[in-house]
């Protein structure tokens, strides 16, 4: 399982806010290397009057065959790169390793 804590970004004047703690089941997930993306979540209501706030989420990035990596605009998932938060490595046995 990958959690990622709440978090804020800061990129001025915008925030970008996750919350609440965010879980992806990596049982799941085809073996290779992923980032952890910081995503500004277009898709979710927000409902903060604070219009310098938006929610942020979490993607998560494979490295591609040819050495590149995702990027979630490509994807109809409606956010926008904010951050790598790290990158993290799913072996065969569905386990996630840390990389630097």
């Amino acid at each position: 399982m990958l959690i990622v804590p709440p978090f804020r970004l800061t990129r001025s004047p915008q925030s970008y806010v996750s919350a609440i703690e965010l879980q992806i089941d990596l049982t799941h997930i085809v073996a290779g290397r992923y980032r952890i993306l910081a995503v500004h979540n277009f898709h979710v209501e927000d409902r903060n009057p604070r219009l310098d706030e938006c929610v942020a989420g979490i993607f998560l990035a494979a490295r591609r065959n040819d050495g590149r990596w995702e990027e979630p605009e490509r994807f109809p998932v409606e956010c926008r790169s904010l951050a790598v938060l790290g990158e993290l490595r799913v072996s065969e046995r569905r386990g996630a390793e840390d990389t630097p």
